[in-house]
């Protein structure tokens, strides 16, 4: 199999997992609160990263960073792991998955506005096109077309669209501080593992699932959809074309839709369909344009 065909079998693999996240945090959410989910997920994942960097051999690597790379790689672990998944499985806890997934993507609309201040990119007609784009499907999905908008679950989506501000930004930071990719992660999900401890001591409990249905939704959480799909993504992006990838990987959020039909018998609105389709037409137009 050459490499092309390889790469777009990993990308195969890395859309397909993401595309169950929503539908699978709901159902571990039906028994544990965020934070539980959260810290169930970060023990998974270590365990699943460790294991790739000991077969890939990237672990001598954590002997190389020195204390300042350790410090912004904490600061990327708390935004890009931690904070990001507390905010969106919050939101899928208050909300319809489907819809807090159509919020979650705008973290590529931050990562074009965060990437003007601490990239150096111009702010261009294209740019601010693109933008008002995402924002307005954005507004679309958040009140389902209707100006009169009332929703119990504002709280819900507010929630999401926090999570996409720190996903964005945690985006921007990987690529200006450019860590290696596999031991990034673990450390990654080594700092989000020191922080949910203490948070949920705090503002939760630990709870030992009950459910197998859990167990098994925590597992793959953190073991496959925060890690080894990763893996598939950079595999992916390493023996294909980067562009391609990258726009193939925006199917991800229309397939979410479909498994939380499935999987959470969700139905999906035609305001959310039309909202994301806009958030990702703006997105995909300045990738075109940039």
């Amino acid at each position: 199999m050459d490499s092309s065909k390889k790469a777009y079998g990993y990308l195969l693999l890395a859309v397909v997992v993401w595309s169950t996240n929503p539908a699978v945090a709901k159902l571990a959410l039906a028994e544990l609160d965020n934070f539980q989910v959260l810290f169930y997920m970060c023990i998974f994942a270590i365990i699943s990263l460790f294991t790739v960097n000991l077969l890939q051999g990237k672990l001598g690597l954590l002997l190389e960073y020195s204390p300042g790379d350790y410090l912004k790689m904490f600061v990327l672990g708390m935004l890009g792991i931690f904070l990001y998944h507390a905010f969106l499985l919050g939101g899928f806890a208050l909300a319809p998955a489907g819809q807090v997934n159509v919020m979650n993507y705008l973290w590529p609309v931050f990562v074009i506005l965060f990437s003007i201040p601490l990239l150096k990119e111009r702010l261009t007609p294209v740019t601010l096109l693109s933008v008002s784009i995402s924002f307005i499907g954005a507004l679309i999905a958040f009140t389902g077309g209707n100006l009169r908008f009332s929703s119990d679950y504002t709280q819900g989506y507010i929630l999401a669209a926090l999570g996409a501000l720190c996903y964005g930004l945690f985006s921007v930071l990987g690529q200006k501080w450019n860590y290696e990719n596999y031991s990034g992660m673990l450390v990654y999900s080594l700092s989000a593992a020191a922080l949910i401890i203490p948070i949920t001591l705090v503002f939760s409990s630990f709870t030992v699932p009950l459910v197998l249905t859990t167990w098994l939704a925590v597992a793959f959480l953190g073991g496959v959809v925060n890690s080894l799909a990763v893996v598939f993504w950079f595999k992916a992006l390493e023996l294909g074309d980067t562009h391609k990838m990258a726009n193939l990987v925006y199917a991800v959020p229309f397939l979410a839709m479909i498994w939380t039909y499935l999987l959470n018998a969700e139905l999906f609105s035609a305001g959310s369909i039309v909202g994301l389709a806009l958030i990702v037409m703006g997105v995909l137009i300045r990738l075109r344009y940039k």
